[in-house]
């Protein structure tokens, strides 16, 4: 067994405001592979890092971000939210966002909304491309991504595909998992097939990261960065 690669789920979420700059750093100072990140575009068309469909949650604003212009949504406070002293974070533009992730962690972008081949251009010209995967939970994003930016890696979700020749007829790369359904020879399977394996786990039972690393998963997309280590480490060194 080896070290899994760690993907930050919207950052280090835990930490500070999630998909903000200020996660990404604290994804980067845990020593993550790889950061998650969801993509929205606003109403003039600009690329924002931003989960939700509305900016109500995680900033100061109201409103939908497909709604608002980039000039409004670039004043919203998207840290005071989470503590005082992210007051004055700033939703990111997607731009802004890859040009700090360039050359220090790679990214995995969640297309909420938004044109597939304007996000893999946008890493391509960073030199990105190869260290970057994509998936969307719109069938439509995903069949777009697929049919016009082969180039750009892709993921599927076994919940979707429900096996491994499913996810390699899909022309996929990654194959992520759920508690409810990762297993040993599922992942054997994938890994022998060429896939990499990832888990996504937004919880902090001890239990499923150490499924997870006797299952040999190869990628954690997770919230609980320091417990999955400190697990996958009493593991590895009773090996």
């Amino acid at each position: 067994m080896k070290q899994a690669v760690v993907v930050c789920h919207r950052g280090a979420s835990l930490l500070a405001p999630e998909n903000t700059l200020a996660s990404l750093e604290k994804a980067i100072e845990l020593g993550a592979g790889v950061v998650e990140l969801d993509v929205r575009p606003s109403r003039d068309g600009v690329l924002y890092v931003m989960h939700d469909a509305t900016v109500d949650r995680t900033t100061n604003g109201t409103g939908r971000i497909s709604d608002l212009l980039s000039d409004d949504i670039d004043l919203l406070d998207a840290g005071a939210w989470f503590g005082p002293e992210f007051e004055g974070e700033r939703v990111p533009r997607l731009d802004r966002f890859l040009d700090v992730c360039k050359g220090r962690i790679a990214t995995y972008v969640e297309i909420k909304e938004g044109d597939p081949a304007e996000i893999r251009d946008m890493l391509a010209m960073r030199g990105m491309l190869n260290d970057a995967w994509t998936f969307s939970f719109d069938q439509s994003i995903r069949a777009e991504a697929r049919a016009k930016v082969p180039d750009l890696r892709r993921m599927v979700l076994y919940i979707h595909v429900g096996s491994v020749d499913r996810a390699i007829a899909q022309d996929a790369h990654i194959l992520e998992f759920h508690e409810d359904n990762l297993d040993p020879d599922l992942v054997a399977e994938a890994k022998r097939a060429g896939l990499v394996t990832q888990i996504f786990y937004a919880g902090n039972e001890r239990a499923v990261f150490e499924k997870a690393v006797r299952c040999g998963v190869e990628q954690m997309n997770i919230d609980e960065v320091e417990l999955f280590r400190s697990v996958e480490k009493e593991l590895l060194t009773s090996v």
